[in-house]
């Protein structure tokens, strides 16, 4: 392939993606990641989870460094050349390639390359936030990976984590790094107000340890199969009542009763003469219409630029 071809494969900032294509390679790229991402459990807890997302890359995403033995690694998952690579302080690099194989295939090189960096790690094989879960070790189906769809995937992360970041610097209050949050497979901006929370009752830990405070987030994800098609979202916790009537844009967004939470279809924002700005927009006034709806600061927000 030539280099120009290569270069229109990666133009399109908001390429297409269809769920039902994309569900199965879905699968093994999520429960892959999330074995990387549970490295970042071994560090030091910080509130809301803030040290777990994966951070996004020029060429896909990385843990950055995670602190061993006095030194540090890092694991990283090209999603351009699809390799999943590791290098350390001490001075080892290597890698294998990203092909389809089942998860537990998955997770038996991923700890290989572990081993041959000379990282001694472990991790809770079972996946976290999602239905029906297989242990990785169990989990030997041989799965699909497409990386066209894989990197289509990864590019629209890219171009909504651009726009995230300028919601992101016009809020003075607490907030989390932009990332990629491996237990649910969603990229999210989430803004804190300060005040506490009851995250329920019946909450489980990473719950309980997540919604302890008051939260606006905004997001997206590539569909499940209860909602199969990819979407941006935007939610308020706790619920102030009737944010189910407020007015948003584009006007192609809206509530979703049955997710209480307002969304963006991503097929739809493609056909936007203007995606980026439809995209802040959706942000800026689902926010307002929490925000308002709660009771938060409006002061909280500012213009992103220094005074």
């Amino acid at each position: 392939m030539t280099a120009l071809a290569e270069q229109d494969i990666f133009h399109d900032p908001w390429p297409p993606l269809s769920y039902p294509d994309f569900a199965a390679t879905q699968h093994l790229l999520h429960m892959g990641l999330q074995a990387v991402g549970k490295l970042k459990l071994q560090g030091p807890f910080e509130p809301q989870w803030a040290e777990v997302p994966l951070l996004l890359s020029s060429r896909g995403l990385t843990t950055g460094p995670i602190h061993y033995s006095g030194g540090a690694y890092e694991v990283t998952v090209d999603l351009v050349s699809h390799k999943v690579g590791c290098a350390t302080s001490w001075g080892f690099s290597g890698g294998y390639d990203l092909a389809s194989m089942s998860v537990a295939e998955f997770v038996k090189q991923f700890f290989d390359l572990l081993g041959k960096a000379g990282i001694k790690a472990s991790i809770n094989l079972k996946p976290q936030e999602v239905p029906n879960a297989i242990p990785f070790d169990e989990d030997t189906l041989r799965r699909p990976y497409d990386p066209r769809l894989v990197n289509a995937w990864w590019r629209i992360l890219l171009s909504t984590q651009r726009v995230m970041q300028v919601f992101h610097g016009r809020f003075k209050g607490k907030t989390q790094p932009i990332g990629l949050m491996w237990g649910t497979l969603d990229i999210r901006d989430v803004r804190y107000n300060g005040k506490p929370a009851s995250p329920g009752e019946k909450a489980d830990y990473i719950r309980r340890n997540a919604m302890n405070e008051e939260l606006i987030e905004v997001g997206w994800w590539a569909g499940s199969a209860a909602y199969p098609k990819p979407a941006f979202y935007s939610f308020t916790y706790p619920q102030p009542g009737e944010i189910e009537h407020a007015k948003v844009s584009p006007a192609s967004s809206r509530w979703e009763s049955a997710m209480s939470e307002f969304l963006l279809d991503y097929d739809d924002l493609r056909k936007s003469k203007n995606p980026d700005g439809d995209l802040l927009s959706f942000f800026e006034s689902t926010y307002q219409a929490g925000a308002e709806r709660a009771g938060w600061d409006p002061h909280l927000v500012g213009s992103g630029r220094p005074e």
